[in-house]
């Protein structure tokens, strides 16, 4: 009996320290695809062409929403003067450029998040490219996009964002001297 109880506890031990041994070592990384974007000179460029894109038709937007408001400010003004024919007309004629405002503004913002993902593709593929770099070179088991992954909390210690935006600027600055 004696000699079975020190087997068993040879056995466990032998057994939970080799498990310690073999343990591989996982090392953690983040980064968030946002900040990348805000920060680096390849988002901003992307994010300055959209801003220039977008600029005519949200003037183009702005000027049908004063166009309707202005005819709902005289529809008020002179509905009690108007005959019912006149009142009606102008109601059908305010709704139909109500809808005609919501659906440029759908269309607006189909064609932005269109023009968005053609203008940062390449900066998305980079970001990857670099990522996977990184957790080749650095050794990480893993590394996650704060929002995709749901990251709720981890310390900044393993924030990669930083370094990913450097890497993307230095190869940015790089082709910028190339041409």
């Amino acid at each position: 009996m004696r000699i079975c109880k020190t087997f068993l506890a040879v056995f466990l031990f032998l057994t939970f320290t080799t498990q310690v041994w073999a343990a591989e070592v996982v090392k953690l990384g983040f980064f968030d695809k946002q900040d990348i974007v805000d920060r680096s000179e390849l988002g901003k460029e992307g994010l300055a062409t959209i801003k220039a894109e977008m600029q005519p038709i949200r003037e183009k937007l702005e000027a049908s929403r004063q166009e309707i408001k202005e005819l709902k400010e005289e529809f008020k003004k002179k509905e009690p003067i108007w005959s019912d024919e006149v009142k009606k007309t102008k109601y059908l004629e305010i709704v139909s450029k109500e809808k005609r405002l919501e659906q440029d503004v759908e269309q607006a913002n189909r064609s932005l998040s269109k023009r968005e993902r053609e203008l940062l593709e390449p900066l998305q593929t980079r970001v990857l490219e670099i990522v996977a770099k990184i957790g080749k070179e650095g050794g990480y088991t893993m590394i996650f996009e704060v929002h995709g992954a749901g990251i709720l909390y981890a310390p900044d210690s393993l924030n990669l964002t930083d370094k990913i935006i450097e890497e993307l600027n230095a190869i940015s600055a790089s082709q910028k001297t190339e041409e």
